[in-house]
């Protein structure tokens, strides 16, 4: 493994875009996670609502390791941390961890009032979530946003669940806004 560096997404990030979105296909095949296109994460990249870990590689370039992103929903009120995963040789590193207080940290600073949420079925990001302080809320807390629930289509569950009547298989989480 090489050294890492993590850090908030920049214009020129947009290079792991395509290493991004493979990344997110992989972890879906094993996870329920939403898969997205180059040019939807290089969208996210470049508006700074991405956390990038990349690490040295044998060409002396760098290559990507870890990604999640960030985006806003009902006017601002909610923010979504999606997308969050660690190469599997990198997991168990605290990689996770590190990229979620990155997306954690520029989303207070872009909208410090909005409620920040989750989903997932990933005990490990379940663990991470609580360990910051979120808590597990019913999905009706959540956004009411059409746009955000439209994004689970990609879900490998979504047939599934849509046939039984439901919205989603994940579990909901919630970290609300400090009071000013």
């Amino acid at each position: 493994m090489g050294a890492l560096e993590v850090h908030e997404s920049t214009p020129e990030d947009v290079r792991f875009a395509e290493a991004a979105s493979r990344l997110i296909d992989a972890a879906s095949s094993q996870y329920d996670i939403a898969k997205r296109s180059p040019e939807w994460l290089g969208a996210k990249i470049r508006a700074g609502r991405a956390a990038i870990a990349t690490a040295a590689a044998p060409s002396d370039e760098r290559e990507l390791v870890g990604f999640g992103y960030w985006s806003a929903w009902d006017k601002d009120t909610f923010i979504s941390h999606s997308g969050l995963v660690v190469r599997p040789d990198y997991r168990g590193s605290g990689l996770g961890r590190d990229l979620k207080t990155i997306l954690f940290d520029s989303s207070r600073r872009q909208l410090p009032r909005a409620t920040l949420m989750s989903l997932t079925t990933s005990p490990h990001v379940r663990a991470l979530n609580l360990s910051l302080g979120f808590e597990v809320v019913p999905l009706d807390q959540l956004t009411h946003d059409p746009a955000f629930w439209e994004g689970c289509r990609t879900c490998r569950n979504y047939a599934a669940v849509q046939a039984r009547g439901e919205r989603c298989c994940c579990e909901g989480m919630l970290l609300r806004a400090a009071p000013e």
